[in-house]
């Protein structure tokens, strides 16, 4: 059964409704079929009563105006034409039984009669091709020309009712392409528009007619196949789809390469209708995006427990911020050693929750959930403020240049605000910018790039240095480096923890660092923990360490023992 010869419903609201809708037009129809038959009976009735008794052809003729109107207006320009043609061997042979001598009026007659019909017909067309035009823009994506989410479910429940009359498992497919949104911001919409039109083509090629493939929006595509045998078989379609964008996309000359997240469940084993079929596997996609590139996961009960558990944790967090009970959460402090001197010259903020049920909270718990509700705005907002109050305590006591390094989400930098808090926080705690420095990612820094550029750009204009985390990582790039105003690099951790033992890693480490000494940036080494990594980086002449190796993160009353503490100061001490 081919997805692109199925009937679309007008209504989308209930599939019951479609239903009946349909049939109550086919009422509509047949009674307008039966009203034109009866016309065109009493018409030609008539018309013989005229000719034959009456002798008066000037005045029956009017009378086939009407069917023909009717049918080319109903029907369209075959039946207006048809209609007209009838109604003309019929005034031939009126005008031959009654009166003979008045053929030029007759073709004069037939003539507007052919005329009416077409053009009537005409206009009728062109209204049912508009009529086509709106229905299909109502169930098909207008720039990929596949069916949309909305024809998608509809078309969808129709194979779940055949499935369950067979008794056949189907299975649905839901597949994300990874960073869409960075391709979008760096290479501009209209290539992320040949790009989808291209992947469209590609998925078209993978499955056969009777798999159903659409478009849910944005980056995101639906494909169901029926008759699923076996894990197997969906294992290998899953591959399919995978291996369909390994190759590369070529786009005005660029070369683009797409990695994808596909989530999959299965009826009836995760849902017996379309829309929980389509939820749950935005549950797997979700669930595997951002962890792997080019895989595929199940949907599972525990997803459920999972998405139950972000759940709760959302309101409790939104009850801290709309009571303003901020002192649930605590920071720790983990210290920034210069790898040169062993000193402590500044400490990286980060945030704990001391959760009511499961006590100390890790920010892997939720930060995530956080950032996907916007409460990690008035969050981070807390604490930036209460990181430079408790690092201006110490600044005044013992350090008097200790820095602070705080890290920065993308909520918060879109948030219109956002500058403006940050300044408000160094004036009322006084603390002084140039010891404040802002972390953050890649994708953050990228992500809407114009205006988050001009913010960072603002920051540094003020004194505030950024720093650009994780760098090594992901999709980072050279090119975007002399756009970005930042001044420190972050090597991140996973490239950290096998040096010096793998050379790529170390390769990379080391490329890193000169490149950072070129543009005249400080460079931190993320999750030092061993003695060799320790060498490492001071034989590569890196700015500053941070990891286990000298100290985990700290409460702040164990972290200002370690500033009280002269030895820490002058060596290296493993914790």
């Amino acid at each position: 059964m081919s997805f692109f010869s199925k009937h679309k419903e007008k209504d989308e609201s209930t599939f019951e409704y479609s239903y009946s809708n349909k049939h109550a037009l086919n009422y509509s129809q047949r009674y307008q079929a039966i009203f034109v038959g009866i016309t065109i009976f009493v018409c030609s009735a008539l018309s013989l009563y005229y000719s034959l008794f009456l002798k008066t052809p000037f005045y029956y003729v009017a009378l086939f105006y009407l069917p023909i109107t009717l049918a080319g207006f109903w029907y369209g320009v075959k039946a207006g034409l048809c209609s007209a043609f009838y109604f003309s061997i019929l005034l031939l042979l009126n005008s031959y039984m009654g009166s003979p001598g008045l053929l030029l009026h007759e073709i004069i007659q037939i003539v507007i009669m052919m005329l009416i019909g077409y053009a009537i017909g005409i206009l009728k067309e062109k209204d049912r091709y508009s009529e086509r035009v709106i229905e299909h823009q109502a169930y098909h994506d207008l720039l990929t020309g596949l069916p949309n989410r909305l024809s998608f479910e509809d078309s969808l429940q129709k194979e779940i009712e055949q499935a369950k009359e067979k008794k056949e498992k189907l299975a649905v497919f839901l597949v994300d392409i990874d960073r869409f949104k960075y391709i979008n911001d760096i290479l501009g919409h209209l290539v992320g528009d040949r790009l989808l039109v291209q992947v469209s083509k590609r998925l078209k090629l993978v499955f056969s007619e009777n798999a159903l493939l659409a478009r849910s929006g944005g980056d995101e595509f639906l494909i169901v196949v029926p008759q699923i045998i076996d894990e197997q078989q969906i294992a290998e379609i899953s591959k399919k789809i995978i291996s369909c964008f390994k190759k590369r996309f070529l786009i005005q000359e660029r070369e683009v390469y797409l990695t994808i997240s596909i989530g999959i469940s299965v009826f009836p084993n995760h849902g017996e209708d379309a829309k929980s079929l389509i939820s749950n596997a935005d549950i797997a996609m979700n669930m595997v995006k951002g962890i792997e590139m080019n895989a595929y996961r199940y949907f599972s009960t525990e997803m459920n427990k999972d998405i139950s558990e972000k759940l709760n944790i959302a309101n409790k967090m939104r009850q801290i911020v709309e009571e303003k009970r901020f002192d649930d959460f605590e920071l720790h402090y983990q210290p920034l050693i210069e790898v040169v001197s062993g000193k402590i010259v500044g400490v990286e903020a980060l945030l704990r929750w001391n959760h009511p049920e499961e006590g100390l909270l890790y920010p892997n718990r939720f930060i995530k959930v956080a950032e996907e509700t916007g409460l990690i705005v008035p969050i981070g907002k807390w604490v930036l403020q209460t990181a430079c109050a408790q690092i201006k305590k110490w600044q005044e006591t013992c350090y008097p240049s200790l820095k602070l390094s705080v890290n920065i989400s993308e909520q918060q930098l879109r948030d219109k605000d956002f500058f403006n808090d940050v300044v408000s926080v160094l004036d009322e705690t006084g603390f002084d910018p140039s010891n404040l420095e802002l972390e953050i990612t890649e994708t953050v820094a990228m992500n809407n790039s114009g205006r988050n550029i001009e913010i960072l750009g603002e920051l540094r204009r003020v004194g505030i240095s950024i720093a650009l985390d994780d760098f090594g990582s992901g999709y980072s790039s050279l090119n975007y480096l002399g756009t970005l105003p930042i001044n420190i690099l972050k090597v991140d951790y996973n490239l950290v923890k096998e040096i010096p033992f793998n050379i790529k890693n170390s390769a990379i480490a080391t490329s890193i660092i000169s490149l950072a000494s070129c543009l005249d940036y400080e460079v931190v080494a993320e999750g030092v923990e061993t003695e060799a990594q320790l060498m490492f980086f001071q034989q590569h002449r890196c700015t500053y360490i941070q990891g286990y190796f000298f100290s985990k993160p700290l409460p702040p009353d164990e972290l200002e023992t370690l500033l009280y503490d002269e030895q820490s100061n002058v060596a290296f001490v493993e914790n």
